[in-house]
């Protein structure tokens, strides 16, 4: 994971002992629409909002954690749990050593952008209305609910990822865990999954672009206009709903999986496995290339 090193003016560092678990009750000056950055290697990271130009932090530091650190200033906050370096395994230049779990409840103003990384801790953020929401985590849940972020991007590894959100750019990943993104999704949305399954409930969309592994695939959406779809699967079963009014021209193939669509007839390659299946919905605006190898391609019009 990347590191950022903030060189701010009006540096502020807060820095408790921890010989047990440790509370923490911390207050910094904010702008409405600063940026907050925060780290936790294990534990929880809860972020709740408020109307106040301030960041809160509560919760408590784990039994041999190195120490809170808080630095920045009204435009930008780091917030983050430093380990001491014991020659353990390291993350992010420290080691995690036999420290316990260090929960972080931070509030933020409700339009501050917001940036999250943790390795086994889990992360859960509601009402956030920022410019920008980044989150990522390594074996950590990730859920993410009634919030409105102007983009938001959200990296996952072996935790299930839940969002539940408005905005009109979603970047989403994740490598074993499964991935569900709902909610009044708009615009431009890239997800992709490995070994988990993959689920999207969105509102018009310009552009959507997903691909699977092994994990199921199954997307609902409206097409604007001239907008594209792009899904791939190789072992996984992919499944589009679409409204009935539709306007777009499909593309749908697999290598040895079955396809099914309406309006279209299915063709089969004369030497070998494969078979295809090209349809026009409407006037045949828009553009869906739906591509599996030996998953079934199952596309609906509701």
């Amino acid at each position: 994971m990347s590191v950022r090193h903030f060189a701010l003016a009006g540096l502020v560092a807060f820095a408790a002992p921890a010989f047990a678990a440790t509370p923490i009750n911390e207050t910094r000056a904010l702008a409405a629409d600063g940026s907050v950055h925060i780290e936790n290697l294990k534990g929880r990271v809860v972020v709740r909002t408020w109307a106040q130009p301030q960041v809160k932090i509560s919760g408590s530091l784990g039994k041999g954690v190195e120490k809170l650190e808080i630095q920045g200033d009204a435009g930008s906050l780091d917030i983050s749990v430093k380990y001491p370096d014991s020659g353990g395994w390291k993350l992010w230049g420290r080691s995690s050593g036999d420290s316990e779990p260090t929960v972080l409840e931070v509030t933020i103003p409700a339009r501050a952008s917001l940036d999250l990384e943790t390795v086994s801790a889990d992360i859960d953020v509601q009402q956030m209305a920022g410019r920008k929401l980044k989150a990522s985590s390594v074996s950590g849940g990730i859920v993410i609910t009634a919030s409105s972020p102007g983009q938001a991007s959200v990296e996952n590894v072996s935790g299930d990822t839940t969002l539940r959100i408005t905005t009109p750019k979603l970047n989403a990943s994740s490598v074993s865990g499964d991935l569900r993104a709902s909610g009044g999704i708009t615009g431009e949305v890239e997800m992709e999954s490995v070994s988990g399954d993959l689920e999207l409930g969105a509102l018009a969309l310009d552009q959507l672009q997903v691909s699977t592994v092994s994990g199921d695939a199954s997307l609902r959406a409206a097409l604007r206009p001239n907008g594209h779809i792009k899904a791939e699967t190789l072992s996984g079963k992919l499944q589009l709903n679409l409204p009935a009014n539709t306007s777009a021209r499909v593309h749908a193939e697999s290598f040895s999986g079955d396809i099914r669509a309406p309006g279209g007839q299915v063709q089969r390659e004369e030497h070998g496995p494969g078979k295809s299946l090209d349809a026009r919905f409407g006037a045949g605006q828009g553009d869906i290339h739906l591509e599996s190898f030996s998953g079934d391609v199952d596309l609906r019009l509701d």
